[in-house]
């Protein structure tokens, strides 16, 4: 049962549902009461894998409802024009050169010997 899709833990859920009815038809065609029934191996190991069934398929459904979503809100974005987007700063490029000649005297200095 380590399937994702939302079709396959439909059909799983099932074909349980089917069991568990099948098996509690034959307990209670034999005349077992119901605290019996209740406490039934098969009953109890159906019922919970039932349980795990319908937790991955909210679990599916939680996924689908998530990326349908951001798949709004991607859509959002793209519709927006590009010149509500704020743009970066950019640096003036006379302080560049200065920063550059900094870090070479910078090196120099390190690299010359001291006598």
């Amino acid at each position: 049962m380590a399937s994702e899709s939302k079709e396959t833990r439909l059909k799983q859920k099932a074909t349980l549902e089917a069991k568990l009815q099948k098996r509690l038809a034959l307990l209670a065609e034999k005349g077992i009461d119901e605290k019996k029934i209740v406490r039934d191996v098969l009953v109890k190991e159906l019922k919970a894998k039932l349980k795990e069934t319908a937790a991955r398929l909210r679990a599916i459904a939680a996924n689908e409802q998530r990326t349908a979503g951001l798949a709004a809100i991607k859509a959002e974005r793209l519709a927006r024009p590009k010149d509500d987007t704020p743009k970066a700063k950019k640096v003036a490029p006379e302080t560049l050169p200065d920063a550059k000649a900094k870090k070479k005297k910078k090196k120099d200095e390190e690299a010359k010997p001291q006598t």
